[in-house]
């Protein structure tokens, strides 16, 4: 039996506005004073490139979620002139809501990548491969139901890691796995609190509070892996995903799970991505040897 770990590529693949580039168009039009204040975060300015704008955070958001400058944050927070009587002594919580209402709007990231998936229509998506059948098992990372609703794939045999539309209790899932990042803005904080420096502390606390908002738990979501101990995989394939980032821990599980024997076939769109994915997939511990390539083209069969 085949397992399919499936990425957004292939919903790209499928003609599906499921780039996160799109997901700026929906932003933009949705709300583009969120988007503005949004991108500023990342030094984004309006009258930059698209290319600018998609290099420096739409490419790859998760990965980038967690570049902030934080030092100038924190500089400019320490800076700011509260006008308060008392100074900046006895004002931690008062600065702490000041500056957690300043970078509120990672909540509405949240909301509106909810939002922004559920107006991805798949009606009249047609399939455009024979390899998708219910004799095989799928772990996708999109929250589509391209499989269910194209492929007619029972749902029994596809796992949702991250959530998908038909789960309406679950949210999609967004986040970066930048673990050092909150390491670091935790021994800030712990430094401004021994100097019993408030206004440092607070603003220290409010961007590791975003760094944590942004943080995919994947070990959380580890535990939404199929059991595949008594299933007889003799070959996992790859479609659509980079095996890259934050998710790199799924493919070092998966291959424990089918007991580090089976062979990987990784399909990819461009040849130059070839040597990137072999070597993406050895740093997850798949052995050289049990990992073969194959053009997109031999998938996309119809």
């Amino acid at each position: 039996m085949k397992l399919f770990i499936i990425g957004n590529g292939f919903d790209i693949g499928h003609g599906l506005p499921t780039q996160y580039w799109d997901f700026r168009t929906y932003l933009e039009n949705r709300d583009p004073n969120f988007l503005t204040a949004f991108e500023e975060h990342y030094d984004i300015y309006p009258n930059m490139s698209n290319d600018e704008k998609a290099d420096l955070l739409w490419n790859e958001l998760e990965t980038n979620l967690a570049n902030i400058d934080e030092d100038v944050i924190i500089d400019s927070g320490v800076s700011i002139d509260m006008d308060l009587e008392s100074g900046d002594v006895g004002i931690e919580d008062t600065l702490y809501a000041y500056f957690s209402d300043e970078y509120r709007y990672i909540e509405l990231l949240a909301k509106y990548l909810k939002q922004w998936v559920r107006t991805i229509r798949i009606r009249d998506t047609k399939k455009r491969t024979s390899l998708i059948t219910n004799e095989s098992l799928y772990i996708t990372f999109n929250y589509t139901a391209v499989l269910e609703n194209v492929y007619g794939i029972s749902p029994a045999r596809i796992t949702h890691i991250h959530g998908s539309l038909r789960e309406y209790d679950v949210d999609p899932v967004l986040g970066h796995g930048n673990q050092d990042r909150i390491n670091n803005i935790i021994e800030k904080r712990k430094e401004a609190e021994n100097l019993f420096d408030e206004k440092w502390t607070s603003i220290c606390r409010v961007v590791e509070d975003y760094y944590k908002r942004t943080f995919k738990d994947v070990p959380r979501y580890l535990l939404r892996l199929p059991d595949l101990s008594n299933v007889e995989i003799d070959e996992i394939c790859v479609i659509g995903h980079s095996l890259a980032g934050v998710d790199m821990q799924y493919f070092k599980q998966i291959d424990t799970l089918t007991k580090n024997s089976v062979v990987w076939k990784v399909y990819y769109y461009h040849p130059l991505e070839k040597d990137r994915l072999i070597n993406n997939l050895i740093s997850a511990g798949v052995d050289e040897r049990r990992i073969i390539t194959a053009p997109s083209s031999e998938f996309y069969d119809m």
